[in-house]
């Protein structure tokens, strides 16, 4: 239980009931901003497109959806607002409502530059590199075994479109407002209202909504790997700075990247989009000249970050070890918070059961 200041005036191993209902309540307030960050961006977001497709293809029917479907494919512009447009307005209403609910001082987070240095973000972003690499690696053996069981679910698709607007509007949600939003949401609201009770467990499941807000099972890998370092080094330097500068840095390497193989090497770019075997013959001279340099910087990458791994390991760092009174007030408090079981169940199905049926 909180004195009037909402400090805690004496910590035992166990939580008392009293206790408990706090920390639970606390939790639960922080399922809520991660519920509200689901729901406009999946019901008013999603719903917004069925009723513009709807109005465009003369019905709710499936041909008609289909119709309109295609009618708004076709105006890139158009679409491209629509697939930004919901993320936006759901992040930054979450991020509101938790400033609100935790009296939080982002400001404070996000300017302070003490302790750490360029080369403390230079090495994150070599880790976070490494482990886009290894993501990669992971959900190509994934995607591989689930289509020889006959599975298969779309994947994710940012590529460069005809309209020079669309392409300026989806370049600048993906390398810049983005990251700035979702570093506030996830490295800021969600980890910093977690942490004071049990510092590696508000990292981890920070880092685990981050990956499953994507909502498909590639895009959860890489964001839940690279949600675990980016948590470690907010707490570390008291600062989200590094982690906003690696994710700018990450999404905007990705998408160069994108587009170069869509603009350079579009037999090879195709083939990963529509997950169809490879033949190494179809491929140009260029094309095989970008896929190796491509292969080159990564593999690159891999081996260095896992370097700047291996010696942040054998260094150690600030982070505080969890204390039996810390482990008890974690997982077996969040267990008992229902807004909690709704997220985790929510965005099971939409991650890993939705993409395979639709």
């Amino acid at each position: 239980m909180d004195n009037t200041n909402g400090v805690m005036p004496q910590v035992t191993v166990v939580p008392d009931s009293s206790e408990r209902t706090y920390i639970r309540r606390k939790y639960s307030r922080a399922a809520l901003v991660i519920l509200l960050n689901m729901t406009i961006f999946n019901i008013l977001g999603k719903g917004a497109i069925v009723v513009i497709c709807a109005l465009l293809g003369g019905g709710f029917g499936k041909d008609a959806l289909a119709e309109g479907t295609k009618i708004l494919m076709d105006h890139e512009l158009a679409s491209t607002l629509l697939s930004v447009i919901p993320p936006i307005l759901s992040e930054t209403a979450s991020i509101l409502l938790g400033i609100k609910l935790f009296d939080l001082d982002l400001k404070k987070l996000a300017s302070n530059r003490e302790n750490y240095s360029g080369s403390t973000v230079a090495k994150l972003i070599v880790l976070c590199f490494s482990l886009q690499f290894a993501a990669g690696i992971l959900a190509t053996v994934i995607q591989a075994i689930l289509q020889a069981a006959g599975l298969r679910s779309a994947l994710p698709n940012i590529s460069a479109t005809n309209s020079f607007g669309a392409n300026i509007i989806l370049s600048f949600y993906v390398c810049l407002l983005g990251p700035v939003l979702e570093e506030l949401l996830y490295r800021g609201v969600l980890l910093q209202s977690m942490r004071k009770y049990n510092e590696r467990f508000a990292i981890f499941l920070s880092a685990l909504i981050f990956g499953l807000m994507h909502q498909n099972y590639q895009q959860f890998i890489l964001g839940f790997l690279l949600g675990i370092p980016l948590a470690i080094v907010t707490i570390k330097y008291n600062s989200i700075i590094p982690s906003i500068f690696t994710h700018i840095f990450v999404n905007t390497s990705q998408m160069l990247m994108l587009y170069a193989m869509q603009y350079f090497a579009p037999s090879f770019y195709s083939a990963v989009q529509d997950g169809t075997n490879m033949e190494i013959s179809s491929f140009s001279g260029s094309e095989m000249a970008l896929i190796l340099f491509i292969s080159i910087v990564r593999i690159g990458f891999f081996i260095a970050g896992g370097i700047v791994g291996i010696v942040s390991l054998v260094k150690g760092g600030n982070m505080t070890r969890p204390t039996p009174a810390g482990k008890a007030r974690a997982i077996p408090v969040l267990v008992r918070s229902l807004p909690w079981w709704i997220v985790f169940i929510l965005y099971i199905y939409l991650s890993f059961i939705d993409p395979f049926i639709m």
